[in-house]
């Protein structure tokens, strides 16, 4: 099966103040964190969704529709070249491999797709004709609420995956300076514990 990593990294940051993608964490943008994650997890190949030099980028079709104005993008991109999309935001950072295999994992199990319920994201899409039309009616409908996540993981029935409690904090988002902060302090208390 052919799987395609998908890096979310559209969006405008403007909860942030700055662009999210380009954040320093352990020496690297989270950007280029995130390419590195999925390229160690033996994916045909990894695609960003947004415009970065450098980078292998899908752009929006439908700009400024959040993350389902990018995931149609890549459909649109990668439709009938790719099995199914593993896809991950720009602004998990203590994200590892461990979370990533064991979903690969879980998508043998359950190939109408998969999540973790703690956190949405990561997610496997299988890339079929369904997931193709589900985002262009969603992205040509006026009503915001048919573009959320929540609906199309319910729409597409996706299943959700559990996970082990102490393993939650890998799923924190860096959607504010806030929360950017309790990631660093998290990942230096990781290090200093050798828990990484």
């Amino acid at each position: 099966m052919k799987i395609a990593g998908i890096i979310l990294a559209g969006g405008l940051s403007s909860r942030m103040g700055q662009d999210k993608a380009q954040l320093l964490f352990a020496k690297q943008t989270l950007l280029a964190r995130n390419v590195s994650l999925l390229s160690g997890l033996g994916l045909i190949d990894t695609f960003v969704s947004g415009k970065y030099p450098n980078f292998q980028c899908i752009e929006d079709i439908n700009l400024e529709l959040g993350p389902i104005g990018g995931l149609h993008a890549c459909v649109e991109f990668l439709y009938q070249q790719i099995d199914a999309l593993f896809i991950v935001p720009v602004d998990m950072p203590l994200l590892s491999e461990a979370e990533c295999h064991y979903l690969l994992q879980q998508f043998v199990t359950y190939p109408q797709g998969v999540f973790y319920e703690q956190a949405t994201f990561p997610m496997i899409l299988p890339l079929n004709l369904q997931l193709k039309e589900y985002l262009s009616e969603a992205l040509a409908s006026p009503h915001n609420k048919q573009r959320s996540l929540y609906r199309l993981l319910k729409t597409l029935k996706l299943q959700p995956i559990n996970y082990q409690t102490e393993s939650y904090f890998r799923f924190q988002n860096s959607n504010t300076p806030e929360e950017w902060e309790n990631c660093l302090a998290t990942y230096h208390a990781l290090k200093s514990n050798k828990e990484l």
